[in-house]
């Protein structure tokens, strides 16, 4: 429902999430997700919020409304995780978090555990189908994918040019602020009863949403001693690190697992893989020292190593670049290659990048109108 043939708040607010790099794709689902998290009066102030955040004054001037009557309402909302805030000399600064990345993640990075995040949880779960999953593949199609891999550095024989954005300690300390919080994915996952165990305070988040998050209780402020044993648990325990397809600037490192994870369902649920950036380094088999033990198999997240001919072959198509398998594999029969036409990133911040993707969108939907 496009917002101007409504007078609805909530469909006129799911329209304006549409409007978000990664998009909202209309569904019941979506809409059953906004009537929960925003009243009425919430979703009409929220369906004219601006995703750049503004100062109140101008919120108030362009909305139309009492500063003193808008600014709670707003501070309510960010205090729920529903849009963004940011105190400033000049006063506090507003805007409307997309469903992903933002809602989606700001619900289930603190961890809380009630009925209330249990009905969200299956909500979220039901809405990726139709949703957050296929818009994540269009992203892909378009050259736009939002998400890139960065390899486990041990992966990479010593020796081999490993660039800083492929480098998850560079890019940790480029970051001015860093938080670390419950990984939404799998929390989700576990509020809906089918969690994988895997470390959950593993979630890495940079600059001024991780002061956001901090600020509102959702995650913890953290250095970067701490944010590096985050890292190093996430990969004894086989995660893949995740983070935005640009070489600076991101604002995020996931460590993901193939079943619960946002991301990299992508690749096992909806099978395409072209909706993650892939790191710039491929798995590669020498058949003469493989005995077929399937371990690179076990720890791989997306099954990418595969039996053949009595060895094990890995699919490049389906390979994230990681290097789980290359550690795992006890006969050193896997060794990581720069992947064929490697190369940097597309987009080189992540304004670019999401700048890139709006601009996609909108060249698709003018390409439908004319046909």
């Amino acid at each position: 429902m496009k917002a101007e043939y409504t007078t609805d708040p909530h469909e006129q607010l799911a329209a304006h999430l549409d409007a978000a790099p990664l998009g909202a794709p209309q569904a019941p689902e979506l809409m059953a997700i906004l009537r929960t998290l925003f009243s009425p009066a919430e979703a009409e102030v929220a369906a004219a919020l601006p995703f750049a955040p503004l100062g109140v004054a101008q919120l108030a001037q362009e909305l139309d409304r009492p500063v003193d009557e808008l600014a709670p309402l707003l501070a309510g909302l960010a205090d729920r995780g529903l849009c963004f805030e940011r105190q400033t000399p000049r006063g506090a600064y507003y805007g409307l978090l997309p469903v992903v990345p933002g809602m989606a993640e700001t619900q289930f990075v603190g961890g809380v555990v009630n009925d209330e995040k249990r009905r969200l949880a299956r909500l979220f779960a039901d809405y990726y189908q139709q949703g957050p999953g296929p818009a994540l593949v269009a992203a892909g199609q378009r050259g736009t994918a939002l998400p890139r891999v960065i390899p486990v550095g041990r992966a990479v024989a010593a020796g081999q040019e490993i660039l800083p954005f492929e480098q998850a300690e560079a890019v940790i300390r480029q970051a001015d602020y860093i938080s670390l919080g419950t990984c939404y994915c799998r929390q989700e996952a576990e509020l809906n009863g089918h969690g994988c165990g895997a470390p959950k305070d593993v979630c890495l988040t940079f600059g001024p949403f991780a002061e956001f998050l901090v600020g509102k209780g959702l995650a913890q402020a953290a250095d970067f001693q701490t944010a590096m044993r985050a890292m190093e648990r996430a990969e004894m325990a086989g995660l893949v690190h995740v983070t935005a397809n640009a070489s600076k600037d991101v604002k995020f490192i996931c460590n993901c697992c193939g079943c619960c994870c946002l991301f990299l369902k992508t690749v096992t649920q909806l099978k395409r893989p072209g909706a993650i950036a892939q790191a710039g380094w491929l798995a590669v088999v020498d058949p003469d020292n493989c005995v077929a033990c399937g371990q690179c198999q076990e720890v791989c997240q997306v099954a990418a190593p595969q039996p053949a001919d009595e060895t094990m072959a890995v699919d490049a198509s389906m390979c994230l670049g990681c290097g789980h398998c290359a550690l795992a594999c006890p006969t050193g029969a896997i060794a990581m290659q720069p992947r064929p036409g490697r190369q940097t990133p597309p987009f080189a911040s992540f304004p670019e990048l999401t700048a890139a993707m709006v601009r996609g969108r909108l060249r698709e939907k003018t390409e439908e109108g004319r046909a």
